[in-house]
C-alpha cells in the first residue's frame, strides 16, 4: 500500500473547470476536490475526471459520512474519498460499507460514470478498489488513529493540520512540540501499518520538508488561496513601483 516515492497533488475548492482540468496536464500525481469547504459542482468534478491524464487520481473530501455523500464521490469517477474528522470507529464501518460492494460493504449498484455508464460494470465492480483516506484533525481523531489503521481497506489517513493544532489548543504553531510530536506518531503508526500518510503543505517549503521526511501524499496550495496572493503580489508591486 505504501509508496516509496511522494506524491504531489493540489486542494481544488473553486468551480472553474477551464482552469482546474489543466492541472494533470501540468504534472500533478493528484487532485484533492474539497467538497467540506469548496464550491465545486458535479458537472466540474466529472470534466475533472475525465480531462485527467494518466498516473494522475482524483480524490473528493466528501462533505459528510453519509451514504449519499459517499455514493455520489464514487459513481462520478474519483479514485478515493478523503472524509474530514473522523473521530469515532463507527464513522471507519459506514466509510467502508458505503464505498465498497458486497460481501466487503453494502454500496449500491448503479450506471455512472466511473463504470462508463454501465459498459465498463463488470470490470469495474470485480476490480475497482477506491482508496479511503479518513482525516486525522482533532485529539479524538489521533486517539483512535492505532484502530483506524488496523482496518484493512482504509488506505491511510490524511492530516487537517490546522483543525488539528486547534484541537491541541495551538492553533497554526506546527513547530510546537506538541504539534510535531503528535504527527510524529501518527506518522509512526502508518509506517508500522504500511498505509499511507498524507497531509497538507502551504508552501513549497513545507512540502520540501514533507518529501525529505517520506511523506506518501502532499497537498500543496489551496486554488483560491493562490489566486489571491498572485494579484494581491502584482497589484502590491505596481501600486508601490
Amino acid at each position: 500500500m505504501k509508496n516509496k516515492q511522494t506524491k504531489i497533488g493540489t486542494l481544488i475548492s473553486l468551480n472553474l473547470p477551464q482552469i482546474t482540468c489543466q492541472l494533470s496536464a501540468l504534472g500533478y500525481d493528484f487532485i484533492f476536490i474539497d467538497l467540506e469547504h469548496g464550491h465545486v459542482n458535479e458537472e466540474t468534478i466529472a470534466a475533472i475526471i475525465l480531462s485527467k491524464k494518466p498516473g494522475c487520481q482524483v480524490f473528493i473530501r466528501i462533505r459528510d459520512i453519509t451514504e449519499a455523500s459517499i455514493k455520489m464521490a464514487l459513481d462520478l469517477g474519483c479514485d478515493g474519498i478523503i472524509a474530514p474528522r473522523v473521530e469515532q470507529m463507527s464513522e471507519i464501518e459506514s466509510l467502508v460499507n458505503y464505498s465498497f460492494y458486497p460481501p466487503v460493504g453494502k454500496r449500491s449498484v448503479g450506471f455512472g460514470l466511473a463504470n462508463q455508464y454501465g459498459l465498463d460494470f463488470k470490470n469495474y465492480t470485480a476490480h475497482f478498489r477506491p482508496l479511503i483516506l479518513p482525516q486525522v484533525e482533532s485529539v479524538k481523531g489521533v486517539a483512535i488513529a492505532e484502530q483506524i489503521l488496523a482496518n484493512e481497506y482504509i488506505a491511510g489517513i490524511f492530516i487537517g493540520p490546522y483543525d488539528l493544532s486547534m484541537s491541541l489548543g495551538i492553533a497554526g504553531q506546527f513547530d510546537s512540540p506538541i504539534y510535531t510530536d503528535t504527527i510524529d506518531t501518527l506518522r509512526k503508526a502508518c509506517n508500522v501499518h504500511e498505509k499511507l500518510f498524507g497531509t497538507f503543505a502551504t508552501n513549497i517549503e513545507r512540502a520540501s520538508e514533507e518529501i525529505a521526511k517520506g511523506t506518501d501524499m502532499i497537498a500543496v496550495g489551496v486554488d483560491a488561496n493562490l489566486f489571491l496572493n498572485q494579484y494581491a503580489g502584482m497589484i502590491d508591486a505596481l501600486k508601490r513601483g
